[in-house]
């Protein structure tokens, strides 16, 4: 007995009978009956429908081709693009975030050891340069500068007392060189009266005179003499009232330095002063920002190739992000960073590892670069800095 399946679908209306599956039982190898090699019939309109959907099959995979070949096509020229302009970038310009904002700070301290009696500045206040920003207790230095007062006084009159003693031994010098003059007269008289033939005048005149014109010589020569030692005390008294003179000074110095002022104009910073304060010379009592800022950046020496000052740059700070600050190259630092590090590596070793180096290169802001980030962009920030090498 022979079974038969078969499975009816229906298309567009129409009843269609899929090929039978013929199963023959009992003489397999046996010729099968015309009933049962017949397949069942077909309507005409199902071969038509099989071609149709054969040909939109066909189309679709035209269509995806067709969109995956464009598709590459976008994604290679854009990849090609990308790469065009990495690498027009990196030939025109170099880039490092290795950088910061730096300024001139001043450390503020006192030259005299005193106690703070007044403090005038505020933390964060801006300051003109020459600005008092504190004072000391001033009464110990004031007792020393009324004896630097009191020893120039005496030292100018000492000198003043050196000058009359000079003038009254001139006055002796030329009262004595008259006497002595009078006594080598007298002398030159007697002498003709002795060695006449007459001789009009004894021996013991003529010895007179010689005693007296020789006594008035000796008398002179005292006199120039004494004009020599207050001339040399007169020296003395003027050296001493020079030293008067520098000890004075000095102590105006001291009760000048009482007042602490301001070395440049910028902001006050690390304020650690008080009032009552006991300080001591070189001691910090606060920082002093100046407002001009610049940037220094920290590139390897294998970007250095074609830096040089004067070229453009374009910074970033992270604390405004979004915003281009336009500046250029100043200067290069004159070694590498290492080599200004408290320990500089020694590569004369036999364990050398080669490392890229950093040297530092200042960069300042170009005018009105800042802009309205004035005096908000303060030392420390971070940075990136990108500099142009190429036009």
């Amino acid at each position: 007995m022979n079974d038969t399946s078969a499975t009816i679908t229906g298309t567009a209306g129409v009843e269609e009978v899929r090929s039978p599956k013929l199963e023959v039982r009992g003489n397999p190898e046996g010729p099968a009956s015309p009933m049962q090699s017949r397949p069942t019939g077909v309507r005409a309109g199902g071969s038509s429908d099989t071609r149709h959907a054969t040909r939109t099959t066909h189309r679709t995979s035209l269509s995806r081709l067709l969109v995956f070949a464009l598709l590459g096509a976008a994604i290679t020229a854009v990849t090609a693009w990308s790469a065009y302009r990495w690498w027009d970038y990196t030939s025109t310009w170099v880039r490092t975030d290795n950088a910061y904002v730096a300024t001139h700070i001043h450390q503020v301290s006192s030259r005299v050891a005193g106690t703070v009696t007044e403090v005038l500045v505020e933390e964060n206040q801006m300051v003109a340069a020459g600005k008092i920003i504190a004072r000391l207790d001033a009464r110990d230095f004031e007792v020393k500068r009324q004896q630097g007062l009191a020893q120039v006084a005496q030292a100018q009159a000492q000198l003043h007392q050196a000058d009359a003693q000079i003038a009254q031994a001139r006055a002796q010098v030329a009262r004595e060189r008259a006497q002595a003059t009078k006594a080598k007269q007298d002398l030159e008289r007697a002498k003709a009266l002795f060695q006449g033939t007459s001789a009009a005048i004894s021996q013991q005149e003529f010895d007179a005179a010689q005693a007296g014109a020789d006594a008035a010589q000796a008398v002179l020569l005292a006199a120039e003499a004494a004009v020599e030692s207050t001339s040399a005390l007169a020296v003395a008294a003027q050296a001493q009232e020079q030293v008067a003179q520098s000890n004075l000074k000095e102590a105006e110095l001291q009760l000048s330095y009482t007042e602490i002022l301001a070395p440049a104009a910028g902001r006050i910073g690390k304020r650690n002063l008080e009032t009552g304060n006991r300080v001591q010379p070189g001691q910090a009592l606060l920082a002093l920002v100046q407002p001009d800022v610049w940037v220094v950046a920290n590139f390897k020496e294998t970007q250095l190739g074609h830096l040089k000052p004067g070229q453009p740059a374009r910074l970033r700070v992270d604390a405004f992000p979004g915003q281009v600050f336009k500046g250029h190259v100043q200067s290069l630092a004159p070694a590498s960073g290492a080599q200004f590090a408290l320990l500089p590596p020694d590569n004369a070793t036999g364990n050398f590892t080669r490392i890229v180096q950093r040297v530092p290169v200042k960069i300042t802001f170009d005018n009105q670069g800042i802009g309205d980030c004035q005096g908000r962009i303060v030392p420390g920030m971070s940075a990136i800095v990108q500099i142009q090498v190429r036009e």
